[in-house]
């Protein structure tokens, strides 16, 4: 009897042991063994035992960024017939951004416009199309934003949280990053006058079109869902909307276009890899393709085929956000751990921005420090 080991971080087990019991029906002499691990450092703990996992599952990237950890699944995918033509190449791109692929994209979501269509009707507002502009989209928002005399809002017109990571796609489209195409340094990248522009044109949407609520804001607007006519919706958003059957009150479309052209898009994805300590490397590499693949274990697939047999290239909501996957690149929490474990540090500067009107080039300027 073989017996692969299988240690996630995702704390619903439901997809990864229905595979489990599948694989083993048709592989009687193997046996798949579930363990869970709390965080990155469990996992890497773990890995570093004289008993490592065969395979590791993580919702973050970090782990895949850590050099020999895990094996090299190219290789693999070349030898499974049409695999690498049918994934995505978004969120593959990603994957692979220092060339190997240690690990296929699990739990992958990313953003889009979502509108409430009732609310526009109500305004008297043509639904946003895809070659909606930042200036149309701002315009929008202050037609649907609707505050009492007290200047408390009952409705926004757009609905996104304080989170640097949210905020990339705008930098993207409008020309800029985060950080160099490696990592290596924010300095040229963070502080170039398309970030800037991209940063003022987010904070100057809370400050100064009032569109957007800011921290701690007194609101009577209630949830996303039932108090803001545009979304920046994750794919866990319009899931929720769907499995609560209130999805024909909303519409999607891609973000707004920003000066600099691009339609570049981020991207939350986590992976499950087979570890380079694995005994059984093609065996676990087989698991692995039969759960993620195979089985269609995660809402949003990394496969054409997956998306065509699920129906979501022709569903009005899921056929939007299958397209998107293709635009997405590599965000800077994906590039520099560095950058990433500054996170907190840098949402505290951005609260300072919305809510004190902190300079916006000298505090992006300050940011180069954490890369």
């Amino acid at each position: 009897m073989k017996e692969l080991r299988f240690m996630t971080e995702f704390q619903h087990l439901q997809r990864v042991m229905d595979a489990k019991e599948s694989f083993e029906r048709l592989n009687p002499g193997v046996k798949v063994v579930i363990e869970q691990s709390t965080d990155h450092f469990e996992s890497k703990k773990a890995y570093e035992s004289d008993e490592a996992p065969d395979i590791i599952e993580s919702g973050g990237w970090s782990l895949f960024n850590i050099k020999d950890m895990f094996v090299d699944l190219n290789p693999y995918v070349a030898e499974v017939d049409g695999l690498k033509e049918d994934l995505y190449q978004g969120p593959m791109k990603v994957a692979r951004h220092n060339g190997m692929l240690p690990g296929l994209p699990v739990d992958v979501s990313i953003p889009l416009l979502v509108f409430n269509k009732e609310m526009f009707d109500r305004a008297g507002l043509a639904y946003p199309t895809e070659d909606l502009t930042w200036d149309d989209f701002i315009e929008m928002g202050k037609k649907l934003t609707i505050r009492n005399e007290h200047g408390v809002a009952s409705q926004f017109g757009f609905g996104i949280g304080v989170d640097i990571e949210w905020y990339e796609p705008f930098v993207f489209r409008n020309g800029g990053s985060y950080l160099s195409p490696n990592g290596t340094t924010a300095r040229g990248y963070i502080d170039s006058p398309a970030t800037i522009e991209a940063f003022r044109k987010v904070i100057d949407a809370y400050r100064v079109h009032g569109i957007i609520r800011k921290p701690d804001e007194p609101s009577e607007a209630g949830h996303l869902h039932e108090g803001f006519a545009m979304i920046f919706g994750y794919m866990w958003f319009t899931g929720d909307l769907i499995y609560h059957k209130i999805d024909d009150k909303f519409g999607v479309v891609g973000l707004p276009k920003m000066q600099g052209g691009d339609p570049s898009n981020m991207i939350y994805m986590g992976a499950a890899g087979v570890t380079s300590k694995s005994k059984n490397p093609r065996l676990a590499w087989e698991f692995l393709h039969h759960y993620i693949i195979e089985r269609h274990s995660w809402p949003l697939p990394i496969t054409h085929s997956q998306a065509k047999e699920r129906g979501l290239t022709e569903h009005r909501l899921w056929s939007r956000y299958m397209e998107e996957l293709d635009a997405v690149r590599s965000s800077g929490f994906y590039l520099s751990e560095k950058w990433n474990s500054s996170r907190q540090h840098i949402n505290e500067d951005i609260h300072r921005m919305i809510l004190d009107g902190t300079e916006v080039s000298q505090t992006l300027r300050s940011w180069t420090r954490f890369a």
